[in-house]
């Protein structure tokens, strides 16, 4: 709890300079014993301080004795158990909040949730400690009154719940503070550096089959480039091949975007076991539609029981008929929007949206695939319960075609090999670095096949790629 409460009042007086009035809302558990250790830090700096206690039971332990502490320093303590404090914010330059912590779960209720109210309606800074009060740091769901932060400093490690919608919006900018204790929430948070793909150490006596073949099933008419992105997107990761098959009225248009791939046309779905006997992986999806025969040729990729991406019209046939994934044994990859997701689960997009954890981790569950639920708060659940968030986004990815990137991405990687989630994982970090060059290169907007040209996929040790 020292450490904690002295790392965020380093936060509040390198952040907040001129904030010289500062008011501490605190619950009676330890998050509010954190709010009283700042206070007292922060009043030994020279603010001035009060500290608002909003609960309806004493504080105990630590949480006691850091509040013994801030009264004993002269930080002036008020009880407002009904959460009535509109007066105390009205000359405040910057509010703690400590209402609520990691452990709190569903809407808060009574007093805090006044609280809550009177501190978004102040329309101060605040900064929450360790989790905005009403997120829930497990989901980022928040059911009821949630702060809308300016800064967390975040204890230990970033919970999962600060960076999944819509926690990711209350937190404003979220700052790790190492305190030496042990992990929070269950989940890993992937940043630029926590990527350790993947790409298998190619030989000189090798060939472009060695390297992976990855074979797109896709494209229908007006919708040609999407399974070409996705080819060349795989071939840019490493596959050392990439095929494309397509319905043959529209192979010559796929044809003529990328000359690296190799396109065959689709005359019906028996033709696809043939076509696609060296693949070592499979991207359904891009571009397909949802005219007649689709599907046939959906079931028909499927029954090959290969590594396997899953994305755009092809959830909305697996939507129709989830049975289609029964008997797979090969690694399977989603990659819903919202959407799509809702689709798949027989809901709202605005249930997705309020419950995006739950939501990606059912999908994975039911389908016992790897599910991407694409979005600002990117996440990657695998059936057996591993769980990752992308860190960071960028608004260039909201742009058509992004997704078929990410397909082709992903299916390169399982084509070399890569275990399904660690595949995700890695594809979804990488998209997001491409995204990045290329806005700043261009000045912001993008088109996804702009992304192309700076997919970078790591290799490893000893690689002669």
């Amino acid at each position: 709890m020292a450490a904690a409460a002295a790392g965020a009042a380093r936060v509040v007086r390198g952040r907040f300079p001129r904030a010289r009035r500062v008011v501490v809302v605190a619950g009676s558990g330890h998050n509010g014993g954190d709010g009283f250790e700042v206070g007292r830090l922060l009043h030994q700096a020279g603010r001035t301080v009060t500290i608002l206690r909003v609960a309806s039971r004493p504080s105990a332990g630590d949480s006691a004795a850091t509040l013994a502490a801030a009264i004993a320093a002269g930080v002036p303590v008020y009880e407002e158990s009904d959460g009535s404090i509109e007066r105390y914010l009205a000359d405040a330059d910057l509010v703690v909040d400590a209402l609520l912590g990691t452990g709190a779960t569903g809407a808060p209720t009574g007093g805090v949730a006044a609280a809550i109210r009177c501190i978004n309606a102040a329309k101060l800074p605040v900064v929450a400690l360790d989790i905005p009060s009403g997120v829930d740091a497990s989901t980022g769901e928040a059911p009821g009154e949630a702060i809308s932060a300016t800064v967390t400093p975040t204890f230990h490690a970033a919970k999962v719940g600060l960076r999944v919608m819509p926690g990711l919006l209350h937190s404003g900018t979220v700052i790790v503070i190492p305190i030496g204790a042990l992990a929070g929430p269950a989940g890993r948070v992937l940043s630029a550096n926590r990527h350790t793909i993947v790409r298998p150490s190619r030989q000189r006596s090798g060939s472009k089959y060695d390297a992976g073949v990855v074979v797109v099933v896709g494209g229908s008419e007006g919708m040609s480039g999407a399974p070409a992105m996705a080819a060349a997107a795989a071939l840019r990761a490493g596959a050392g091949l990439a095929i494309a098959l397509v319905p043959a009225a529209v192979a010559h248009l796929v044809a003529a975007r990328h000359a690296e791939v190799m396109v065959h046309g689709l005359s019906d779905a028996g033709d696809l076991p043939a076509l696609a006997q060296r693949a070592t992986a499979l991207v359904i999806g891009p571009g397909s539609g949802r005219a007649g025969g689709a599907d046939d040729v959906l079931r028909a990729a499927l029954a090959l029981n290969l590594p396997t991406v899953i994305d755009a019209d092809a959830l909305w046939w697996l939507a129709c008929d989830p049975t289609l994934l029964a008997g797979r044994t090969a690694a399977t990859v989603l990659t819903p929007h919202a959407g799509e997701a809702a689709r798949l689960l027989g809901v709202t997009a605005a249930d997705i949206a309020n419950h995006r954890l739950n939501s990606a981790q059912t999908i994975a569950q039911q389908s016992s695939a790897v599910c991407i639920l694409k979005g600002a708060d990117t996440l990657i659940a695998a059936p057996d319960g591993r769980l990752a968030v992308r860190a960071g986004d960028s608004p260039a990815l909201a742009t058509a075609g992004t997704g078929d990137v990410l397909a082709g991405l992903v299916g390169a990687l399982l084509a070399q090999g890569a275990d399904a989630f660690e595949a995700a994982c890695a594809a979804v970090v990488i998209h997001l670095e491409a995204a990045c060059v290329a806005a700043a290169q261009r000045g912001g907007a993008i088109m996804a096949g702009d992304l192309i040209g700076h997919l970078s996929v790591s290799a490893q040790p000893g690689s002669t790629t």
